[in-house]
């Protein structure tokens, strides 16, 4: 009992990860109809962020972190206004190319400036917390009451202020609403800088359990994809859902299956989710009228 419990508090957190990525590629994809393959170089440069704040310029860690979640907004809100907006009105291929192109973009400016060694991001807690006989890591427990204050407080934004119904009005029709008077391109602007910010939470509260390297994002954006994908693409509360689930099958594979084979769990989840159930959990099979 009391493995199982450490596990699934392990398997927990390592998935409120997965469900922010998965949360900010939804967003992202509800609003601008594109698959953001920037996502993870974003959960990347979010850690090295809030690295650069508390390590090299020696500030508070909670101070990094709010300064890290406004530099990740300005540049996802300038990601948007330089390359993709110019093709708001191209095709989905191509502003799906792009995506491709800021990935590499992002991940090639982050080895010039930082390298290609790993650094470690000092811990948020150190304190360890006994639930009964079992010992859990603060950080741990951090990035699961991170991971939920953010989901409530998107909650909050996309239900209760007008900002919040302008992004759900446009995820549902961007011609109705240009009609009704929403800016389309700055409520496209504010998803993607809310995107960044996601991936800057997800980075900060996950690299002192990992190590902070200009490669991470890659398998990051695979695992959110997933996520999404398990939940069911398109879904706010299928993709958080989606991410935790499979954060706790990830954890609970490595107790029958070597550690190294972790990613050979989760990529089989993937390929089920397209050869069983495409539409994911909750998502509901789509029917064209022809």
């Amino acid at each position: 009992m009391q493995d199982f419990l450490q596990q699934l508090i392990y398997g927990l957190s390592v998935g409120s990860v997965y469900a922010l990525i998965a949360l900010a590629i939804t967003l992202v994809y509800r609003g601008m109809g594109i698959i953001n393959f920037a996502q993870g170089e974003l959960f990347m440069v979010g850690g090295f962020l809030g690295y650069v704040f508390h390590v090299d310029l020696a500030l508070s860690m909670w101070l990094a972190f709010l300064l890290a979640i406004a530099g990740s907004l300005l540049i996802g809100s300038m990601l948007e206004i330089v390359f993709l907006r110019k093709l708001e009105k191209s095709s989905q291929m191509s502003l799906f190319m792009m995506t491709i192109a800021l990935f590499i973009l992002l991940r090639s400016t982050a080895q010039l400036l930082f390298g290609s060694s790993p650094y470690r991001f000092p811990p948020m807690s150190d304190h360890i917390f006994h639930i009964g006989r079992v010992q859990i890591s603060g950080q741990y427990l951090i990035v699961i009451v991170a991971t939920l204050i953010t989901m409530a407080l998107i909650y909050l934004l996309l239900v209760h202020t007008r900002l919040g119904l302008s992004v759900r009005a446009v995820a549902q029709d961007k011609t109705t609403s240009r009609m009704m008077g929403i800016n389309v391109s700055r409520v496209n602007n504010f998803t993607m800088a809310l995107a960044a910010a996601l991936g800057t939470i997800a980075g900060i509260v996950y690299t002192p359990l990992a190590v902070l390297i200009f490669d991470m994002g890659n398998l990051m954006l695979l695992k959110g994809f997933t996520a999404a994908l398990l939940g069911g693409l398109g879904l706010l509360s299928g993709a958080v859902f989606g991410g935790l689930l499979l954060g706790v099958i990830e954890q609970f594979g490595t107790l029958t299956l070597d550690s190294a084979y972790k990613e050979l769990v989760s990529f089989s989840i993937l390929l089920l989710i397209i050869l069983v159930k495409p539409n994911g959990i909750f998502g509901k099979k789509q029917i064209k009228k022809v």
